[in-house]
């Protein structure tokens, strides 16, 4: 019987957690919200870190902000060596629209900076998969995008595939260690870039992700590799410890039996749903790449990144 996550359990969850925006904002609409900040004010959240950025990849003046519901988001203002503009000013915005959206304070400055914004622009936002599954027992598959493993344990380990902050990327690791919560809890997330935001552009960059152990033993497995498959499926770090040829065979027998983790389309397009809202009140002139036009935004920040790859090929799907 053909199944997939979302099919075996309601409690999986898929929610957005940071969207990007760039904004070209008047001078004097920044001027505007600082002095409010300077004044003490949380009528537009409330300032609990400043720094200034001395690097060309982040803002020349650094915000970490925190809203009515005690969640912080940040705000950058500026660009490193530029110096400040008398009419357009350059704001990046990086907010989880489910844990800041209902707040008042965050409403009030975005609406603000929206107001005054003569290009906006929505970069990327991240999509996490909460799967209430031992991170032990579960395999993010290698393809084309450059693949990464940082393990300290069976449970505590992160694997990754694609470049940091960049469409595509994707991240499986421990979040109940993370949380120092003592139950089974493993995230997948993913970046995603707005210009290639579609439900059809999401499948191809979504990976294969398997939970081994999921599956039975196929009907003819009998003697040695048997027995090897048991064990390795209970516990798939010991498939490690096999030699070479056993390895692979062992490996590709508990890759048949797996189930592999599919996204849920609804949820998906619901999480476009919550980031569209924040465009409702632009309008069509004001949509633009930075890389586009002239806004003196860093090449770091905006410029195309080389493919990582031409074509993600599937390493299998499987019917269970």
């Amino acid at each position: 019987m053909a199944a997939s996550w979302w099919s075996l359990s309601g409690r999986m969850q898929l929610r957005a957690l940071a969207c990007i925006v760039y904004l070209r904002v008047k001078s004097a609409a920044v001027d505007r919200i600082v002095h409010v900040w300077n004044g003490g004010s949380d009528a537009l959240c409330s300032v609990q870190k400043f720094w200034i950025g001395h690097s060309p990849s982040v803002c020349s003046q650094n915000y970490t902000l925190q809203a009515s519901t005690g969640d912080t988001f940040f705000m950058g203002v500026g660009v490193y060596g530029k110096a400040p503009s008398a009419y357009w000013e350059t704001v990046k915005l990086e907010f989880n629209p489910a844990k800041v959206g209902r707040c008042p304070w965050f409403s009030a400055l975005y609406n603000e900076l929206i107001a005054a914004a003569k290009y906006v622009d929505f970069k990327r936002f991240d999509v996490a998969i909460d799967l209430p599954v031992a991170r032990s027992r579960l395999r993010l598959v290698k393809d084309q995008r450059k693949y990464g493993l940082l393990e300290y344990s069976a449970e505590n380990k992160t694997e990754y595939l694609g470049v940091r902050s960049s469409h595509g990327n994707c991240k499986l690791y421990n979040k109940a260690l993370e949380q120092k919560r003592y139950l089974d809890l493993t995230r997948l997330e993913i970046t995603v870039d707005y210009s290639m935001s579609s439900w059809p552009d999401f499948q191809r960059i979504f990976p294969d992700c398997w939970e081994i152990g999921s599956g039975l033993p196929p009907d003819d497995l009998q003697g040695t590799d048997l027995v090897l498959y048991l064990a390795c499926n209970e516990h798939p770090e010991y498939v490690k410890m096999l030699g070479r040829k056993m390895r692979k065979k062992i490996e590709q027998l508990l890759a048949t039996t797996a189930q592999n983790v599919q996204p849920d389309e609804l949820s998906y397009k619901d999480i476009l749903a919550q980031i569209l809202y924040y465009g409702k009140d632009i309008k069509p002139e004001m949509w633009a790449d930075f890389h586009e036009i002239d806004a003196e935004i860093p090449e770091e920040w905006t410029k195309k990144k080389t493919k990582m790859f031409d074509e993600i090929k599937s390493c299998g799907q499987f019917q269970i």
